[in-house]
């Protein structure tokens, strides 16, 4: 029997995801301190620091620069550093020849075409007849516009994933490597996995992967190289300045979006919230290892194994990263597509309905008290552990999308008192795992048209 669209349980979520981004506009204006823009001022001011021959790590300078880009009565210093590599500071120049809000402008636009271009083609890819409406959906869900409001370049660096991995289906290694890397070093701390796994996705064309990490290298050097040569002496207050910026993260950025804010807020939960980061890090390096030299893995079709090489080691890093926000989640939009199969036949109406009806639940616990929250959550979990035969990947990849575009939304207006963020990127990352193990589990029998299917 031929499935169909869960249309009904996709129709209340899109009209959630679509209320939610009217109220979210509707809270950014007018303009507030720390509110629209809020990090692409820190951008600007940094790159009008180096524009005069100052150091965008030195705390009174920025800070002067920011206040003459868009002046903030009421200042938190602890939110305006900037932790950004030096190069990207003297890239972002030439905006500053321009007025604050008019850059603001243009980069929002850019970023946003790019994603929306990015993400159409990519549906189109793996068969999605309706892409144009699930992009305009995506950027409009909470994950996607929090980062547009703020300024930061999430939708762009998704541009430049799915590019990347373009480039190296279509047979060039080395500018995929390169795409990569200069993605990754971007943002670092969210993206150092990507040239690592779209390497491994070559294999076993060892030339192919070489070129690709050769290439990867080679920006690196120059980026950070280049940096240091336009900046004498930037790369080591880069490096100063972050790692005293990380050891405060927790306490002045609560709204993180990896588990370790939500252990971080518990007694001991640094340790927890250390080991959890650690764990991460191993889990992500071993997929990569796994994918790329596994015998099963190696023997699928080279777009599958790309796609969900580079999808489920994303998810797994951004589920343990210690510092990462809900609109760094735009990255796990094209493992998701893939979750929820073409068009979302891959789903069951009653799966979305009920996972819409848990993500609401426990979002009404943890604004009671984040004790009842904590408790629904593990009372949710052992349900799905329990039903797990009859829920299959085809209900966890519900729960997924569902979560990606719900819980994220508690968080900004303050409502609960801790982020449920990472509850969405897990269930992400879980649900990618799983596919990946069905997907081995099939092995040779898999191709694209299963993927679509679901």
């Amino acid at each position: 029997m031929q499935r169909s669209q869960p249309r009904l349980a996709l129709g209340v979520l899109s009209v959630l995801i679509v209320c939610f981004a009217g109220f979210a506009v509707s809270r950014m204006f007018p303009p507030q301190s720390y509110g629209l823009a809020d990090d692409w001022r820190v951008f600007y001011a940094a790159a009008a620091v180096v524009h005069s021959g100052g150091s965008p790590y030195d705390s009174a300078l920025i800070h002067a620069a920011e206040q003459r880009a868009d002046h903030y009565a009421v200042v938190q210093p602890s939110l305006d550093d900037y932790v950004n590599l030096p190069i990207v500071a003297w890239a972002l120049q030439p905006l500053t020849l321009i007025p604050f809000w008019v850059s603001y402008a243009l980069v929002a636009a850019f970023g946003v075409g790019a994603a929306g271009i990015a993400m159409f083609v990519w549906l189109r890819r793996w068969g999605w007849r309706g892409g144009g409406r699930w992009t305009v959906l995506a950027l409009l869900s909470w994950p996607a516009l929090v980062g547009v409001f703020s300024g930061q370049f999430d939708l762009l660096l998704l541009a430049v994933m799915l590019g990347g991995m373009t480039l190296s289906l279509r047979s060039h290694p080395g500018f995929a490597g390169a795409a990569c890397a200069a993605a990754a070093l971007i943002k670092p701390h969210i993206l150092w996995p990507l040239p690592l796994l779209v390497a491994a996705a070559q294999l076993p064309d060892r030339r192919a992967a070489v070129r690709c990490l050769l290439a990867a290298a080679a920006v690196a050097v120059a980026m950070v190289g280049g940096g240091e040569v336009l900046m004498p002496g930037a790369t080591a207050a880069f490096l100063s300045h972050v790692l005293a910026f990380g050891g405060r993260i927790s306490a002045v950025q609560p709204d993180l979006a990896g588990l370790p804010g939500m252990f971080d807020q518990l007694p001991g939960g640094h340790l927890i919230a250390a080991a959890v980061a650690v764990l991460g890090v191993v889990a992500t390096i071993g997929f990569a290892c796994f994918w790329g030299f596994g015998e099963r893995a190696r023997s699928l079709v080279p777009d599958v194994r790309l796609a969900l090489g580079v999808g489920v080691g994303m998810a797994v890093w951004l589920a343990a990263t210690p510092y990462a926000h809900p609109n760094d989640d735009v990255l796990l939009f094209p493992l998701v597509a893939l979750l929820v199969g073409a068009d979302a036949l891959g789903i069951r109406q009653r799966d979305v309905l009920r996972a819409l009806v848990g993500s609401l639940l426990l979002v009404a616990a943890f604004v009671v008290s984040a004790p009842a929250g904590g408790v629904l959550t593990v009372v949710l979990a052992g349900a799905m552990w329990r039903c797990w035969p009859r829920l299959g990947l085809r209900g966890i990849a519900a729960t997924a999308l569902v979560a990606l575009a719900v819980l994220p939304m508690v968080w900004p207006f303050h409502v609960v008192a801790v982020s449920l963020t990472p509850l969405a990127a897990l269930t992400v990352a879980a649900a990618g795992v799983l596919m990946a193990r069905r997907t081995l589990q099939i092995r040779a029998g898999y191709s694209r048209a299963c993927a679509v299917a679901g």
